[in-house]
């Protein structure tokens, strides 16, 4: 029972040997084992004797002229650019909102902006300077009228 199923496998193998020959791409190995095998096997010789003459007068036909030219119709391209882009932003929009997030997740008190004078920063090393020294220090007083400590104009 073997035996029928390996000549099975070396016809099929074979067929695909028989094409490659007729396209005139067949190695030297490969055609030395097609023409071991049809040495042997009458159905695969039968069926290069066949395929052969049938590729011999497709190849030598005339190419017939159509009456009307074949066309097909335009195909549509979708760029995908925009998004790219679009998905770009969104996920720096999301790491940035996320970076906030944990940022202020992580912090005890509010972002608040500190001011200290040139002559104070040297004291302030830490949390533990900045309890040290009192509010009135840090923040300027501004007088009344006058935004941010500008002069009116």
């Amino acid at each position: 029972m073997g035996g029928l199923r390996q000549i099975a496998v070396d016809c099929g193998q074979v067929r695909e040997l028989i094409s490659l020959e007729l396209d005139g791409e067949l190695s030297e190995l490969e055609a030395a084992r097609l023409d071991a095998h049809l040495a042997e096997c009458a159905a695969c010789r039968e069926l290069s004797s066949e395929l052969g003459g049938l590729t011999l007068a497709i190849r030598t036909t005339a190419v017939e002229q159509l009456e009307r030219p074949i066309t097909l119709p335009r195909r549509v391209r979708w760029s995908l650019r925009p998004l790219q882009v679009g998905a770009a932003a969104a996920a720096v929009a999301i790491a940035a909102g996320l970076a906030g997030i944990v940022g202020t997740m992580h912090s005890r008190t509010p972002a608040q902006p500190h001011y200290v004078s040139p002559g104070k920063a040297r004291f302030l090393d830490g949390n533990d300077g900045l309890r040290s020294v009192r509010r009135s220090e840090l923040i300027p007083q501004v007088p009344v009228g006058q935004a941010g400590g500008r002069q009116n104009v």
